[in-house]
């Protein structure tokens, strides 16, 4: 006689989303499967066992550290906080959760600095879990591990929206684009602050940091479409350019980041405004430098675009950067 599944038993099992794998930034299918499902009030991202090769069986989510620290870093770009971090393996699922905890608080991944070394952390601290007291060799570190989870934008009923933006390779997210998020102003001030003056690898790193936080802040204030040629564009085709020159900025102006940027599109916009080829007047009409002419090409984008335009970014909190970049960027007549 078949066995009655309880409600509380078939809502989790409707709501369980299907293992997949993850598509790395160069566009490699991961051998690591893991799969999202509501966790009560959270959402919770299962990561399964890594087992090696044996007779008549190949080895099973071969791909298990990497996919791991990939999934961390993309949810620190969507400001994820882990709740709770348990080994989750049939063999310890008896066990209190205390008793089976990777972490001993919440980790605020966007505080995190090296995601790899969470990794690390994570999968070091399986070695000890679900083993007899005279064990001795440490155990498995690649064991089935619960992630719980709490997410901006992201409620429980969004598990396979989330299964699916973290499985996808960055190119193709969309509506949960990492840039569709509101801005955390403590981390953009931060990501202002520790920009490097030395041009090594950490200044590439922190120009990205402050960059993806800089145009957040700036979508939230309005800022949706191109502020120089009005084009509404994917978010990928707009970046955070300075009014006034970074380099020449005071720490107060860096900081006053509602009025020194705006949006400007990779299409054009942002290179013919860094090298002078057209400006903002006050009131903001924008004038096509005279030295446009010399390139017949960049007369024809320009005419295209900006006769007879203004942009409604201007404003007069942002005038004096405007009037800074006409005193010394801005192309005047030869």
């Amino acid at each position: 006689m078949p066995t009655t599944e309880r409600p509380e038993q078939a809502v989790a099992r409707l709501c369980k989303s299907q293992p997949v794998r993850m598509t790395n930034d160069h566009g490699k299918v991961l051998e690591a499967e893991f799969s999202v499902e509501p966790d009560g009030n959270h959402v919770a991202i299962i990561l399964q066992s890594r087992s090696g090769r044996a007779k008549g069986r190949a080895p099973r989510n071969d791909h298990y550290k990497p996919a791991l620290e990939l999934i961390l870093r993309r949810l620190k770009e969507r400001r994820a906080v882990i709740e709770a971090a348990i080994v989750d393996s049939r063999r310890t699922q008896q066990l209190p959760e205390s008793s089976r905890s990777l972490i001993s608080e919440p980790i605020r991944l966007i505080d995190v600095l090296d995601t790899g070394a969470l990794r690390k952390r994570l999968t070091n601290a399986q070695t000890t879990i679900g083993q007899a007291p005279s064990a001795r060799r440490p155990g498995n570190s690649t064991k089935r591990i619960r992630l719980r989870l709490s997410i901006p934008g992201y409620a429980p009923s969004d598990a396979d929206r989330l299964g699916a933006d973290l499985s996808a390779e960055p190119s193709f997210r969309t509506a949960s684009e990492p840039e569709n998020l509101p801005a955390d102003l403590h981390e953009l001030r931060e990501a202002i602050r520790s920009f490097p003056g030395d041009p090594d690898g950490r200044r590439t790193a922190a120009y990205r940091r402050e960059q993806a936080q800089l145009k957040r802040r700036l979508r939230n204030i309005g800022g949706k479409t191109c502020a120089l040629c009005g084009r509404g564009l994917p978010p990928q085709f707009l970046v955070a350019a300075h009014i006034k020159k970074r380099s020449e900025c005071t720490d107060a102006e860096k900081l006053d980041y509602d009025n020194v940027a705006m949006l400007a599109c990779v299409l054009g916009c942002d290179s013919l405004y860094e090298h002078g080829f057209i400006t903002v007047q006050l009131g903001g009409a924008i004038e096509i430098s005279p030295q446009a002419a010399l390139a017949p090409a960049v007369a024809a984008h320009c005419s295209t675009l900006f006769t007879s335009k203004a942009t409604n970014w201007w404003s007069p909190q942002r005038e004096p950067y405007f009037a800074w970049h006409r005193g010394h960027t801005f192309r005047r007549a030869p």
